[in-house]
C-alpha cells in the first residue's frame, strides 16, 4: 500500500450534483475527510486530495476531459453494473476506480484513500528529470531528430496527433530548444473567448493554443489578422486530427488553417510505435515508484501480455495514468494486469509453457531494462548486456522494440 499518504489534511471534492451527498457526508467527516461541493466547470480551480462523484450513465467526453484537466483520483458511484464495467475501462482517462451505490463505507475510505495517492503520484513531474521524448523505435528517434531543427527556425507550427500521445510534451520541448527558451511558455485555451494581448507574446516567447477548433469566427478573424502582421510569431497550435475536418466542413478558415499548419509535426499514436510500449511503462514505474515503495516493482509476465494485448485509446497519458494506478494498488512485488485495471489474457490449454518461451520473456525483459537506463546510447546498451552491437541490434528487431 502507499506509504507516504498524509492524513494531516484529506480535501474531498464533491461533484454536483449528488444525491447521495447528505448520506455520506458525516462518516466521510468522521473519517477526517473535509468535503468540498464543486461544479465541473471549477474542477481545475480547487486544490483537492480526490474528487466523489456520481454517474447514472458514461461521462461525456466533456466531463472526461475536465477530470483529466484536474490531476485528481476520481472515485465514481455508479448505479448498475454494466455502467461500472463502463466506468473500468476509464481507469486511465480520470478516473481511478468505481463503486455500486449505495457504497460500503469501508471499502469506499479504502478506495478515497488510494484515489488520494494516486493523485498525489500523478502530480509529480520526475523532480529536476529534463523532459525527453523517450523511445527507441523508428517514429520516436525520427521525432527526436526534428525536434532540434524545428525548434530553431520561426513562424507558427502545428503539432498534430491523438489525444494522449505527447503534444504537450513536444511543444515544451520545442520551446526549450528555441532561442525564447529564458521566456515562460504561454498556453492560450481557444475554447475561452480569444486575448489579442496574449497572442503577443508570440514576438518575445512561445505561445501554445489549444482547442484551436473551438475558435469562434470572429476569433477566427483576429487570429488571421494577428499572423498576417507578425508571420514568424513563435505559435504551437495543438491539434487532435479536428482541424482539417472542421475545414472541410466549413467550421474553421482554410487561410487560417494554412498560416497555422505552415510547419507540421505529428505525434504518433501509442499503437504505431508497440516496441515503445514497455520500455516507456519501465519508465514510468521507476521514475515514480520509489515515491510509493521501498523497491522496485516489475510488471508480471500476465501484466506484460495484457499491456500488449490493450488496443491503448488514451496513448502514453493512459498508460502513465494506468501505471500510477497499478503503483498505488499493487501488494506484491510484482504489478499484475488487475492493478493495471486490464484483463489478462486468457491462456490457450492447447499451448504450454516452454523453455524457449521463458528465454524470450528474459531477453525482452533485459532488453527493456538497459533500454530505459541507456535510452540515447546504444553502444553502452550492448556492452551492458555483454554483446556486440550488432547481435544488440538483431535482438531489437526480434522483439519488435525498434
Amino acid at each position: 500500500m502507499f506509504e507516504a499518504v498524509s492524513v494531516a489534511s484529506r480535501q474531498l471534492l464533491v461533484l454536483e450534483p449528488f444525491d447521495a451527498y447528505d448520506t455520506l457526508l458525516q462518516p466521510l467527516q468522521a473519517a477526517g475527510w473535509t468535503l468540498k461541493p464543486c461544479s465541473p466547470e471549477m474542477l481545475a480551480s480547487h486544490v483537492a486530495d480526490a474528487l466523489l462523484l456520481h454517474l447514472d450513465q458514461p461521462p461525456s467526453p466533456a466531463l472526461l476531459k475536465q477530470l483529466q484537466c484536474s490531476g485528481l483520483g476520481g472515485v465514481a458511484l455508479v448505479d448498475d453494473a454494466r455502467l461500472m464495467q463502463a466506468c473500468e475501462q476509464l481507469a486511465g482517462e480520470g478516473l481511478f476506480a468505481a463503486l455500486p451505490i449505495p457504497p460500503e463505507m469501508p471499502r469506499l475510505l479504502e478506495t478515497l484513500l488510494q484515489a488520494q495517492a494516486a493523485t498525489r503520484l500523478s502530480r509529480l513531474k520526475g523532480g529536476r528529470a529534463p523532459l525527453q521524448f523517450l523511445g527507441n523505435s523508428g517514429p520516436a528517434r525520427s521525432l527526436r531528430k526534428l525536434l532540434d531543427t524545428l525548434g530553431r527556425n520561426e513562424g507558427p507550427l502545428l503539432i498534430s496527433g491523438e489525444p494522449g500521445s505527447g503534444k504537450h510534451l513536444l511543444a515544451r520541448l520545442l520551446h526549450q530548444r528555441s532561442p525564447r527558451a529564458s521566456h515562460y511558455l504561454r498556453c492560450i485555451d481557444c475554447a475561452e473567448e480569444l486575448d489579442v494581448t496574449a497572442l503577443s507574446a508570440a514576438t518575445v516567447s512561445s505561445v501554445l493554443l489549444e482547442n484551436p477548433g473551438q475558435l469562434a469566427e470572429a476569433d477566427q478573424q483576429k487570429l488571421l489578422d494577428h499572423l498576417q502582421r507578425h508571420p514568424h510569431a513563435a505559435l504551437f497550435t495543438l491539434d487532435r486530427d479536428e482541424l482539417m475536418p472542421a475545414v472541410q466542413q466549413g467550421r474553421f478558415r482554410p487561410d487560417l488553417f494554412q498560416l497555422l499548419a505552415a510547419r507540421q509535426l505529428h505525434t504518433p499514436a501509442l499503437r504505431e510505435h508497440p516496441g515503445d510500449l514497455l520500455l516507456l511503462a519501465e519508465h514510468f514505474a521507476k521514475q515514480l515508484g520509489a515515491t510509493v515503495a521501498r523497491h522496485h516493482r516489475r510488471f508480471s509476465d500476465e501484466a506484460v501480455d495484457a499491456m500488449i494485448s490493450h488496443a491503448w485509446p488514451g496513448n502514453v497519458r493512459e498508460l502513465r495514468n494506468r501505471v500510477v494506478r497499478a503503483l498505488v494498488l499493487a501488494q506484491g512485488r510484482q504489478i499484475l494486469a488487475a492493478d493495471l485495471g486490464l484483463q489478462p489474457m486468457q491462456a490457450s490449454i492447447d499451448a504450454p509453457v516452454t523453455l524457449e518461451d521463458y528465454i524470450l520473456r528474459a531477453e525482452r525483459q533485459a532488453l527493456n531494462d538497459v533500454l530505459a537506463r541507456y535510452t540515447h546510447n546504444m553502444s553502452q546498451a550492448a556492452r551492458t548486456l555483454g554483446i556486440s552491437r550488432p547481435t544488440f541490434y538483431r535482438l531489437l528487431h526480434k522483439h519488435r522494440l525498434r
